[in-house]
């Protein structure tokens, strides 16, 4: 599966892609918002192995996209996931390398996989969960159009 914006490449996972989450998810910036330390190359590859696992079942619930730039080369991720195949609700979520923050990447990369994901996969309701300290991943949803429903909890119905 491919989408394309205007800077980006949004991708399903490959398993060589491991070594690069590896990198940005190790990094201290990122881990601010996780309660646990960096994860281990195993860790990592287990990861990636799941998102390529949810790339390939028939039929699909799962679309945890690789965000690319430059080439091919992975800066994040960001996805939708559905429950169960026919769920015309979904959990959204979004990740990026912390050296990528600030450039607009996460909106972009966002709005697509969203538009997308109301169009085609017949979606009425997502919801995204983060920490409540977490304000960049805040205000990303807000700019996205979804509301507080409670602490930590967004929720964006279709449009």
């Amino acid at each position: 599966m491919r989408l394309h914006t205007e800077r980006l490449i949004l991708r399903d996972f490959q398993r060589e892609d491991t070594a690069t989450v590896l990198a940005y998810q190790s990094k201290a910036a990122y881990l601010e918002h996780y309660e646990r330390p960096p994860p281990t190359e195993e860790e990592a590859r287990a990861f990636v192995d799941m998102l390529c696992r949810w790339a390939e079942e028939e039929p699909r619930s799962k679309y945890q996209l690789a965000i690319t730039l430059d080439g091919g080369r992975v800066i994040g991720t960001c996805g939708v996931r559905k429950a169960a195949p026919g769920d015309t609700v979904a959990e959204y979520g979004c990740e990026l390398d912390p050296a990528c923050w600030r450039h607009g990447y996460a909106l972009e990369a966002s709005r697509k996989l969203l538009t997308w994901s109301f169009d085609t996969l017949g979606l009425q309701k997502l919801f995204a969960l983060t920490r409540p300290q977490n304000l960049s991943a805040i205000r990303l949803a807000e700019a996205l159009g979804f509301h507080r429903v409670e602490d930590g909890r967004y929720e964006l119905t279709c449009p």
